[in-house]
């Protein structure tokens, strides 16, 4: 069997569990938020056994049979159905966290598209450049810091406009009435002049700074095993030239190959114990090499998927089919 830990908001999971369904694969879905009122748990730890139960599917989950497991996006659990004060929820969340993770750890016997645990580890930017300049990918110069006086050296340093980046969420959710605001940070070019006025609110948080490149367009490639997937996507002159997440559906979008990433692309994720990945590049308006931002290994693929006609769902299918060792030989076609 193959399961897929996920939410009810993901909208991936249809276009490749069909596949497993033309193939005859058993697989179920586990949407975390509903852990707590749909799960009905039962392990023996030290045996390494154990069983789930899904009750609104009244469908049997056990252990020993989980041959692959494909992570893709699971929530927090939801608890306030429990009548309890706000700590004591925070308690219990906590421990379904860890039930959770406990599952996770309790599966290293199967295939996993991504291991959650590598996956946190690969996710950490300032590691991803590391790793990007070790395998010979070009990077931008980059400093983090929390030092002014740093931060504006290194910005004169570039000789050029420089970009501010999160590192982590790209944005928060607060509640206000009725409406939900949104505060966070796509990238953002600017440069010493601008920056200068506001050197001393730099002491206040580590920032991300990187040179600025311009850009003749972007690469967003998606890795699956040994498949790889590559998609150019060209920006406007506006803030898309900064950052083509600002307006990601509306721009052009082509199928593009590029063998001269695909090694260097596979030693990174080797480097991460990763069978899964999707990488941004900028291809520079100067010419030469293309450079590396950043790899998410739980990335989103399905809207390439749709621009560009390139079977991504069924590469996925067939990986983790290839990889559940299962006695009946089954795959899926599928078109790169």
């Amino acid at each position: 069997m193959i399961i897929i830990p996920t939410s009810k908001r993901d909208g991936h999971v249809g276009a490749v569990t069909k596949h497993f369904d033309d193939a005859g694969v058993p697989w179920c879905r586990i949407n975390t938020e509903d852990f707590a009122t749909n799960v009905e748990i039962d392990f023996d730890p030290a045996l390494g056994s154990g069983r789930l139960h899904l009750r609104d599917s009244n469908r049997t989950v056990n252990l020993g049979d989980v041959l692959a497991v494909w992570y893709r996006k699971p929530d927090p659990v939801d608890v306030h159905h429990f009548e309890m004060d706000r700590a004591a929820l925070e308690y219990v969340e906590a421990e379904f966290t860890e039930i959770l993770l406990g599952l996770y750890g309790m599966l290293d016997h199967a295939f996993w598209f991504n291991n959650p645990f590598r996956t946190r580890i690969a996710h950490r930017k300032l590691r991803q450049l590391q790793v990007a300049e070790k395998v010979g990918f070009s990077v931008p110069k980059t400093k983090l810091t929390n030092n002014p006086e740093r931060a504006m050296a290194f910005a004169a340093s570039v000789q050029r406009d420089i970009a501010i980046k999160s590192l982590g969420a790209i944005s928060v959710m607060q509640a206000n009435g009725e409406q939900t605001l949104q505060y966070g940070i796509f990238t953002r070019k600017t440069n010493v002049g601008e920056l200068q006025p506001h050197r001393d609110k730099i002491s206040f948080m580590p920032t991300l700074f990187q040179e600025f490149i311009e850009k003749e367009s972007e690469l967003r490639i998606t890795c699956v095993g040994n498949d790889v997937f590559a998609c150019e996507i060209n920006s406007r002159d506006d803030e898309t030239a900064d950052d083509y997440r600002f307006d990601t559906a509306r721009l052009p979008h082509r199928a593009v190959v590029r063998p001269d990433l695909v090694g260097r692309m596979q030693a990174y994720m080797k480097a991460f114990g990763l069978n899964f990945g999707c990488f941004d590049f900028i291809v520079p308006k100067a010419g030469g090499d293309p450079i590396f931002l950043e790899m998410n290994p739980n990335g989103q693929w399905y809207w390439v998927q749709q621009r560009t006609g390139q079977d991504i769902a069924s590469a996925i299918a067939n990986e983790l089919i290839r990889n559940c060792k299962s006695s009946t030989s089954v795959s899926c076609a599928h078109a790169k």
